[in-house]
């Protein structure tokens, strides 16, 4: 008998699809977020007798000016600086995508190996820390709306930007890959009980044919064995000429 390699045994693939969901919703929060923090998330205008005279966007990185500020505004923009709010998105959507990554490599093992145990790891703290990254950002902008003002000849607007739309729309997703992630976390239906042999041995190999037994032969009936031929010449041998056959009796008229 020889072994046959055979693979690691696969589990149902109804209990796979959440853990390859939460990995492809995690590269997509990831993609989401990373993008919306170079796009403006508020914007600032400031009117003088219906003219803007003072106009920007802030990003998760940087201010950005559509009308170039005065030398005492630039300077004093030079000295202050944005919440940079883009370090730890970028560093929660560089943790889904390590946990998506992780989660594509163990598609095919087990829910308990150390791979997808680190892949669900990974996708649920990025998908926490996306969501807890645009709730303390959408915090930050709805303060902001609350300064704006109309006083006849000033006129000061806050506003948000698309980069604040498709940042909320990362968190969400991000959200929904948190619940994916946990829901992977079950086990799968343990496999069935094994066959005589060991799962993947073979009690022969390939292309061998099975050994046929033959049957054994019946045992005949005892037969006596038959009396030895006396030696020519010899007197038990005239004696056995002499003596009539049973089936050629002698006939009356020769004795």
């Amino acid at each position: 008998m020889q072994p046959v390699q055979t693979s690691a045994p696969r589990p149902p693939s109804d209990a796979r699809l959440p853990r390859l969901f939460a990995a492809m919703m995690g590269v997509f929060a990831g993609l989401l977020v990373l993008v919306a923090t170079f796009l403006p998330q508020s914007t600032y205008e400031q009117l003088s007798d219906g003219k803007a005279v003072s106009k920007f966007a802030e990003t998760g990185w940087a201010r950005t000016f559509d009308i170039e500020p005065s030398a005492e505004e630039k300077e004093f923009y030079d000295r202050t600086h944005v919440a940079r709010y883009g370090i730890p998105l970028s560093a929660a959507a560089l943790t889904l995508f390590a946990g998506a990554a992780v989660g594509f490599a163990s598609y095919r093992r087990r829910s308990v190996s150390p791979a997808a145990t680190t892949s669900r790891t990974l996708l649920v703290a990025g998908g926490a820390g996306t969501a807890i990254g645009v709730w303390m950002l959408g915090m930050d902008i709805s303060a902001s709306l609350s300064f704006g003002q109309d006083t006849g000849r000033f006129t000061s607007r806050y506003g948000t930007g698309s980069g604040f739309w498709i940042l909320l729309a990362g968190g969400l997703v991000a959200l929904l890959t948190l619940v994916l992630a946990i829901l992977a976390n079950r086990r799968e239906p343990e496999p069935p009980a094994q066959a005589p042999y060991p799962t993947g041995y073979l009690p022969y190999a390939p292309g061998v044919p099975q050994q046929q037994y033959q049957q054994q032969p019946q045992p005949q009936a005892y037969e006596p064995p038959s009396p030895p031929t006396p030696p020519a010449g010899s007197a038990l041998q005239q004696q056995d000429i002499l003596r009539p056959s049973p089936d050629n009796p002698p006939q009356p008229g020769n004795m």
